[in-house]
């Protein structure tokens, strides 16, 4: 068993042909709309907000038109076509590159790293594709450390148990050709803090196959979540996750659980539903007298996002929660 996520070539060569035909149609019909001095638009399908988003339907997904007139829309716009022309030439050639080269590839037109990844999300939107077919490696920050072995189709294997600060999640999870573990379950950790207070206690050692134990140091990024979904699919183990009780942490627990508003065309290959959310509750925080501080206008703010949500909505336990967190 592997865990590749192409396993048939001729299924991966048909789809890189698919992506590359639909580039070449929204050039042409941006020569087209240059030349017959129109205006320039992108039809993009994608959710309009989470009050919208159903987990499992997509029902929610609506068109939206973007027009790009004013100045700074046709900088965006400038952005889409230049980026577009880089993912045409990583799948001709069958190279790739990282999103951090994109980005020092222009720094005047990009300004800031975040502003490749987000006209990314755009991309594959307007793609239909997965952000790992376009040929740009994915950044990984998350660590993993435990009782796990992975296996890399260069032949190198990476042995997660032997750390002292945790590993770093290969760049390219497509690479990973197999797992191998003997642990019992996955903890996935919020903070790195709490990650390496764990190795650094021992506790790994002294439970040398009871679990793996994963963080995104705060919110996962692409990879990370890729990572996690694909140790679920393969290892089959209970996967549990333990965050702050604050409406950042429970966020966090569901962007792993649910997947996200901006990557809700991809949720299907990124988010686990089965993962259990081990705590700590807020229910909990006068049980267990622990201190807690006033919410802050931006931790209000998610509040509010979350109670839009209707995974939260349908979910009594989980509504719960979130709203012992707003009265608190």
């Amino acid at each position: 068993m592997t865990t590749r996520l192409h396993s048939n070539n001729n299924i991966g060569n048909e789809r890189t042909k698919e992506i590359l035909i639909r580039i070449e149609n929204i050039i042409l019909n941006f020569v087209n709309s240059v030349c017959n001095n129109d205006k320039l638009m992108i039809n993009l399908t994608k959710v309009s907000n989470w009050s919208s988003c159903i987990y499992g339907d997509e029902n929610h997904l609506i068109t939206k038109t973007l027009q790009f007139q004013s100045q700074r829309s046709r900088i965006n716009y400038t952005i889409v076509i230049y980026l577009l022309s880089k993912i045409y030439k990583n799948l001709m050639t069958k190279t790739s590159c990282t999103t951090r080269e994109l980005y020092y590839g222009d720094t005047i037109l990009f300004k800031h790293s975040y502003i490749v990844r987000k006209a990314l999300i755009d991309i594959c939107c307007l793609l239909g594709a997965k952000s790992w077919e376009l040929g740009i490696t994915l950044t990984s920050s998350g660590l993993v450390a435990g009782n796990l072995k992975i296996y890399m189709s260069n032949g190198k294997i990476l042995d997660c148990s032997d750390t002292i600060e945790g590993i770093q999640i290969p760049q390219d999870i497509l690479e990973i050709d197999n797992f191998k573990s003997k642990a019992k379950y996955i903890l996935i950790i919020e903070k790195n803090a709490s990650f390496q207070k764990i190795i650094n206690e021992g506790l790994l050692k002294k439970n040398k196959c009871t679990f793996v134990m994963i963080t995104g140091k705060g919110f996962p990024d692409i990879n990370t979540r890729l990572f996690v979904k694909q140790l679920s699919c393969k290892l089959n183990i209970p996967i549990l996750v333990l965050v702050d009780a604050n409406p950042f942490g429970i966020e966090i627990m569901c962007v792993y659980r649910f997947g996200s508003n901006s990557m809700v065309h991809q949720n299907e290959m990124l988010c686990v539903p089965s993962i259990k959310w081990l705590g700590i509750y807020p229910t909990e925080i006068e049980s267990l007298n622990l201190p807690s501080i006033a919410l802050t206008n931006l931790d209000k703010d998610r509040l509010k996002s979350l109670l839009k949500r209707s995974y939260i909505n349908t979910n009594y336990k989980l509504l719960q929660q979130v709203s012992i967190t707003k009265i608190k």
